[in-house]
C-alpha cells in the first residue's frame, strides 16, 4: 500500500490556535531539540517570542521548510501546515485539497 495523506498523516495542532501555531509547535525546544529535527535553533527563538516579532512568520517557513525527523524504521517526516499543522512521510504524495 502506498503512503497517502488519509493513512499516514499525524495532526500535530489543529487550526484552533491560529496564529500561535509556530509559537505552541517550537514551546519547550532548545538548541538540541532544534539541531535534531533539522533547524536553526535562531528560528526557534524567534516563533517561541510569539506573532509580534516582525520575523516570526519568516522564521516559521524556515522551519516548515526545513524540519524533517527519521522515525526508528528510517521513514523521513516532515512538516505540513495548511490551517492545521501534520506531520507526514516525505513519501507521501497526494495532499489533500483543503
Amino acid at each position: 500500500m502506498s503512503s497517502t495523506f488519509e493513512n499516514d498523516a499525524r495532526l500535530i495542532l489543529s487550526d484552533w490556535h491560529g496564529i500561535y501555531i509556530p509559537r505552541e509547535f517550537c514551546e519547550g525546544m532548545g538548541p538540541d531539540d532544534a539541531a535534531r529535527i533539522g533547524v536553526d535553533f535562531a528560528d526557534v527563538e524567534i516563533c517561541q517570542s510569539g506573532p509580534d516579532n516582525e520575523l516570526y512568520w519568516d522564521s516559521w517557513v524556515a522551519i516548515l521548510d526545513s524540519a524533517s525527523v527519521a522515525d526508528a524504521t528510517g521513514r523521513v517526516w516532515r512538516l505540513y501546515q495548511n490551517g492545521d499543522l501534520w506531520e507526514i512521510p516525505e513519501d507521501c504524495c497526494d495532499f489533500p485539497d483543503f
